[in-house]
């Protein structure tokens, strides 16, 4: 019996479930990449600009939003790893993966020679996520 060649396409559509839900789309109608952010006290959208980012050595990327932004006092930024994910259309793949939240305060005003210390610290969430390619 033959077998069916099937054609495998990058994922494009992300779901991430753990202390917060996360929905990444790389691309949409509207032809830009859209991220929803929501926890317990925050519910966010992001689009175009917003989103950065980053590609990895191995394919994946690292995408990147501001999730707060406290003049002269903090950045709080979250940044999701994703890895490649090839599948057929209409299939899901599990897998996965760890978010980053970053708590800058290097542009806090403290007053010269400015903030001192560690100017980051990190929050690491390990979370499970779904792929799936879809068109847009």
């Amino acid at each position: 019996m033959p077998t069916e060649k099937r054609t495998l396409s990058d994922a494009n559509l992300f779901d991430i479930l753990g202390p917060m839900q996360i929905n990444f789309a790389s691309s949409s109608i509207k032809g830009v990449p859209l991220l929803s952010y929501r926890d317990a006290t925050l519910n966010l959208n992001f689009e175009d600009d917003d989103i950065t980012r980053v590609p990895t050595p191995g394919g994946g990327s690292l995408v990147t939003v501001t999730l707060e932004r406290a003049e002269d006092a903090f950045v709080r930024t979250l940044t999701v790893v994703l890895p490649l994910v090839r599948l057929p259309m209409g299939e899901t793949a599990e897998f996965s993966t760890f978010v980053v939240e970053t708590f800058d305060r290097s542009q806090a005003f403290v007053g010269t020679p400015g903030p001192a210390g560690a100017l980051q610290s990190y929050l690491v969430h390990q979370v499970r996520a779904t792929a799936q390619v879809v068109n847009f």
